[in-house]
C-alpha cells in the first residue's frame, strides 16, 4: 500500500474526520488520500498558518484532536498558530512535508525542529515507510495526551513509496475518574469550615455536564458565591449568584465580592495573572485549588491546598462532608447580593435611539441577541477586545473558541472556520477589527464561502489600529500614524463570495437581524465607529 493511504487510513482509523491544510508538493497525496476516504473531510485553507489556527479551533470546540498539514518550508507560516496551540492547550497535530533526504539543497530544506520547538510544539520524524502507521498513531495519542500540538515530518520521497505498514483500530480509553484521597478532602473541608467569605470558582475544566452539576451543587450548599475563568464563560449563567468572569474583566460587584474573599476554591481553573488580577485577587487568601492535571495546580499562583482530581468527584465528595458535619450553608448568598447582581445585569448600559452614534457596548449586545444561543464564539485581538469579552455569551464554555493565547490579532476568521467545522448545524460569531481583518481574515474569508459555512462577522472599523491609536493619543504623538482609510469591508465581503452589510446607523441592525435569521453561508456585518469613542483597554 503507498504510504499516502496508510497515513490517512491510520487517521481515520483513529477517529480523525476532518483535516484543514494547504496541498503542496510534499503533501498532496496524503491530502487527496484522506479526502477519498469515506467519512474523511478536507478543508483547503488560504494559508498554511491559517490552517493550523483552524485546528486548534477545531480541537478546542470538538473537544478532541484538530489535524492540519502543510508542505515543505510552510511550517515558517505556522509559527503563530502552533504558539496559539501550545499556550491554548489545544491538542493538534500538524503532518509537515519536509525535503527528500538526498536533496540536501533543497530551496526549503529547512532546520524544522529548529523551528518548531521553541513554539512550545514537539517536533516528531517519521522513521521510515515501514513504521508511517505507528508513528502517525503515536503522535496522535501524545497531541491528545499532552493536550498541545506536535509536528510530524515526512520526507517527500516517503510519499508515493510501498508500505508494508499495518493499520490497526486502536483499543479502548477509558479516561476513568481521579477520586480524592479522603485526607486531602478533610484538609479542604476544615479550611472551607474555617471561612466566612469563601468564593468558588470554575474554569473549562468544569466543562462537563455532570462536573458543573456537581460544582453548582457544592456551591450552593456552602453558601459561597460563584465565578468562572475566562474560558469557563457560561458555566454558570443560570445561577442567580454567578459574579461573572473573575479578574481583568470583572464588573465591579464581582471585583467587590471576590476581594472581600478569605477563601478561593478554584476547580479546573488556572489562576492566571489574569483570572488574580496579577495575584491582588488572591493575595492574602486560602487558595485550594482542584484539578485533574497535577502540572496545572500552582502553575500561576501557589495553592494552599492541592487536590489532583476530578472536579466532579471532589464537589460531590466534598457535599458529602458538609452534610456529615450537618454544617449550615454560609451566609454568601444573601438576598441582598441576588438583587444587587439581578439589577446589575438589568441595566441598559446604552442608548439607541435614531439620533444617537453606534457605541461599542450596544453594537455588541445587539449582536449577542441577534445570533443565536446555540452558537459558537471566537473574539480576535484588538482594542475592543474586552469589551467583547465581557458582553459576548455562549450557553457552553466548549463553543467558546479562544485565540487570544499570544495576544496577536489576525486569527479569529481562521479559528472561527475551525469552530464552524467543528459544530456544522450552529453558527459561528467571530468578533473582529479592522486591522485584524486585514491582517488574517482577509486571507481566509472565501474558504468559509467555498464550504457554505455559517460564519457570522461581526467587523467593528473604527479606522485605524485601535490600541496604538489610544496610546498615541495619550503620549500626545502623531495619531494619524495609526489610522487607515479602508475600502468597504461588505464590499470586500460580497466581492469573495460572502454577504456584505455595511452599519452606520442602529436602524440597519434590521437587515443584519433578517440576514442571520436566513443565514445561508458567511455573513460580514461591518460596523462603523467613531475611533474616538471606542472604550481604551482596560476602561469599564
Amino acid at each position: 500500500m503507498l504510504l499516502n493511504d496508510v497515513v490517512a487510513q491510520t487517521l481515520r482509523a483513529h477517529s480523525v474526520e476532518v483535516m484543514f491544510g494547504l496541498m503542496g508538493d510534499a503533501n498532496m497525496y496524503i491530502a487527496d488520500s484522506f479526502h477519498r476516504l469515506e467519512g474523511g473531510q478536507f478543508i483547503a485553507a488560504a494559508n498554511e498558518g491559517g490552517a493550523v489556527l483552524m485546528a486548534a479551533a477545531y480541537a478546542s470546540v470538538a473537544d478532541d484532536v484538530g489535524v492540519a498539514t502543510v508542505t515543505h518550508g510552510a511550517i515558517l507560516n505556522c509559527v503563530t498558530g502552533l504558539f496559539e496551540a501550545a499556550r491554548g492547550g489545544n491538542p493538534v497535530l500538524v503532518i509537515s512535508g519536509d525535503t527528500a533526504r538526498e536533496e540536501a539543497f533543497h530551496l526549503q530544506n529547512l532546520p524544522q525542529r529548529d523551528i518548531v520547538v521553541p513554539t512550545g510544539a514537539v517536533y516528531r520524524e517519521v522513521r521510515s515507510p515501514d513504521t508511517i502507521s505507528v508513528d502517525v498513531a503515536a503522535a496522535l495519542a501524545e497531541a491528545r495526551a499532552r493536550r498541545g500540538p506536535v509536528v510530524l515530518a515526512i520526507p517527500s520521497d516517503f510519499q508515493l513509496a510501498e508500505s508494508a505498514a499495518r493499520v490497526d483500530a486502536p483499543g479502548a480509553i477509558y479516561p476513568g475518574v481521579t477520586t480524592p484521597m479522603r485526607e486531602d478532602l478533610e484538609e479542604v473541608a476544615s479550611m472551607v469550615l474555617g471561612a466566612k467569605r469563601p468564593v468558588v470558582i470554575a474554569g473549562r475544566g468544569v466543562s462537563a455536564t455532570d462536573a458543573l452539576h456537581h460544582v453548582s451543587a457544592f456551591a450552593e450548599r456552602l453558601g459561597a458565591p460563584v465565578a468562572t475563568t475566562l474560558r469557563g464563560k457560561g458555566l454558570f449563567d443560570d445561577d442567580p449568584f454567578n459574579l461573572g468572569i473573575c479578574g481583568t474583566l470583572s464588573h465591579p460587584i464581582a471585583s467587590e465580592v471576590i476581594g472581600a474573599a478569605d477563601c478561593i476554591i478554584a476547580f479546573g481553573a488556572g489562576l492566571s495573572a489574569l483570572t488574580t488580577l496579577k495575584g491582588d485577587l488572591v493575595r492574602g487568601k486560602s487558595i485550594i485549588q482542584i484539578d485533574i492535571s497535577a502540572e496545572k495546580i500552582g502553575r500561576f499562583w501557589p495553592a494552599t491546598i492541592a487536590v489532583v482530581a476530578d472536579a466532579g468527584a471532589t464537589a460531590i465528595a466534598l457535599t458529602e462532608l458538609l452534610d456529615e458535619a450537618e454544617v449550615p450553608p454560609l451566609q454568601g448568598r444573601s438576598d441582598s447580593l441576588r438583587e444587587r447582581l439581578a439589577q446589575w445585569h438589568a441595566q441598559d448600559r446604552t442608548e439607541r435611539g435614531p439620533d444617537t452614534d453606534l457605541d461599542i457596548t450596544g453594537v455588541l449586545q445587539l449582536m449577542d441577541e441577534i445570533v443565536e444561543p446555540d452558537r459558537s464564539l471566537t473574539i480576535d485581538g484588538g482594542r475592543f477586545s474586552h469589551e467583547a469579552l465581557r458582553n459576548m455569551t455562549v450557553q457552553d464554555p466548549r463553543f467558546y473558541a479562544h485565540c487570544l493565547n499570544i495576544g496577536h490579532i489576525g486569527l479569529g476568521v481562521s479559528s472561527g472556520i475551525g469552530a464552524a467545522v467543528a459544530r456544522p448545524h450552529a453558527p459561528c460569531l467571530v468578533i473582529v477589527g479592522d486591522g485584524g481583518f486585514m491582517l488574517g481574515g482577509l486571507t481566509e474569508l472565501n474558504t468559509a464561502v467555498r464550504y457554505g459555512l455559517n460564519v457570522v462577522v461581526c467587523l467593528l472599523n473604527d479606522s485605524a489600529y485601535g490600541a496604538e491609536y489610544y496610546r498615541f493619543i495619550e503620549r500626545e504623538t502623531d495619531a494619524s500614524l495609526t489610522t487607515f482609510e479602508w475600502p468597504s469591508f461588505a464590499a470586500i465581503a460580497s466581492s469573495l463570495g460572502a454577504k456584505g452589510i455595511r452599519v452606520t446607523h442602529w436602524s440597519d441592525f434590521d437587515e443584519v437581524r433578517s440576514a442571520v435569521a436566513n443565514l445561508d453561508g458567511p455573513l460580514v456585518v461591518e460596523v462603523v465607529l467613531d475611533r474616538d469613542t471606542v472604550p481604551s483597554p482596560g476602561e469599564h
